[in-house]
């Protein structure tokens, strides 16, 4: 996203204005306390709603509260969910974190703020070693894991109302772990990835779900959008769901293709190995070569999720048996081509 000069100056205005403000204030005070607003109503209304936007896609949470008069809602931001709070480290551990900050960013340059907090703001001036994909839902999406919002979006042509849990970066996309409302009778665990998100989301009201406190996002994405099966899980709620079943570790649902598991073999090279093996449990590893490739056997249910993995893989991955299956990846990569 490139915001022109002058629009930043006034969004890092409204930053101030909303920090520095000990109650909610109306769209009509925003408009005389920050410069850079048009006069007219409905001009500055599109104005605010568009800098909200960007502020909230950004990650910093504006708060919509009822106040008295002719407005009814005022805005803020408020200070314990905007500042860094103090992470009780000794000097060599908050240097130790700012390196790792300044190591692994952001898109767009989101990190130098925390650097600065972590007052070592000479770091952001050290190339990155590593630079993460900024996207438009991921403000929002963050959010609402820290307020315990639930979510609501498009996927998959489908309306989803989800718990969001937690948010991870595996295998250069984001995913969104967390329980889909949706999803039959008391919903069912869920991994969505965030660039396939169909719309903006949506959050609700906070403190609207509990997360369990033994739930773990990075083991529960270790799942593979195509496995047959996992193991049942120690989480009562998600027991009682019967989201045993195989849940899809794209956001696939698991009624969406109705086969049987077949057992699939496929040769890997080292480009994309270790994820595989991730995905398709240690138990699948059935030959491992000197070149770091590996050949895979292990059981698929979700045949179409499989394909879009395999897809997904490019040349990294090449599928041996069964031959029915490899000729349908062929196809729909000489198709792609």
């Amino acid at each position: 996203m490139v915001i022109r000069t002058s629009r930043l100056e006034r969004i890092t205005n409204l930053v101030l204005a909303l920090l520095d403000t000990p109650r909610p204030i109306s769209l009509r005070e925003i408009g005389v306390a920050v410069a850079g607003y048009p006069s007219e109503p409905g001009a500055l209304r599109q104005a605010f709603e568009r800098d909200k936007r960007t502020l909230r896609e950004g990650g910093i949470p504006v708060a919509v509260e009822r106040v008295d008069g002719d407005e009814q809602v005022g805005y803020r931001i408020l200070p314990e969910h905007y500042y860094l709070p103090d992470l009780g480290l000794d000097p060599a551990e908050e240097q130790a974190l700012a390196f790792a900050v300044a190591a692994v960013r952001i898109e767009g340059g989101v990190g130098r703020d925390v650097l600065a907090k972590l007052g070592s703001p000479g770091l952001a001036d050290l190339p990155p070693v590593a630079v993460l994909p900024s996207l438009p839902a991921l403000g929002v999406l963050q959010q609402a894991v820290r307020s315990r919002s639930v979510v609501s979006f498009g996927y998959r042509e489908r309306r989803r109302a989800v718990e969001p849990y937690g948010l991870l970066f595996r295998s250069g996309a984001w995913y969104l772990v967390g329980r889909d409302r949706s999803a039959g009778d008391g919903g069912s665990l869920r991994t969505f990835r965030v660039d396939r998100i169909e719309d903006a989301p949506q959050p609700g009201d906070p403190d609207d779900f509990v997360l369990p406190e033994d739930f773990d996002a990075a083991a529960e994405l270790r799942l593979a959008p195509w496995a047959a099966g996992r193991t049942p899980s120690s989480h009562p709620q998600e027991a009682a769901s019967g989201a045993g079943a195989a849940t899809g570790g794209d956001g696939l649902d698991s009624e969406a293709e109705d086969t049987e598991a077949r057992e699939v073999v496929v040769d890997v090279d080292v480009r994309e190995a270790r994820a595989a093996l991730s995905l398709a449990g240690p138990d699948s590893l059935e030959q491992r070569r000197d070149d770091g490739s590996v050949r895979l056997r292990f059981r698929v249910g979700d045949e179409t999720a499989f394909v879009a993995w395999a897809l997904g893989c490019g040349d990294a991955v090449e599928v041996v048996e069964p031959k029915d299956l490899r000729g349908r990846v062929v196809g729909a990569l000489e198709a792609a081509s």
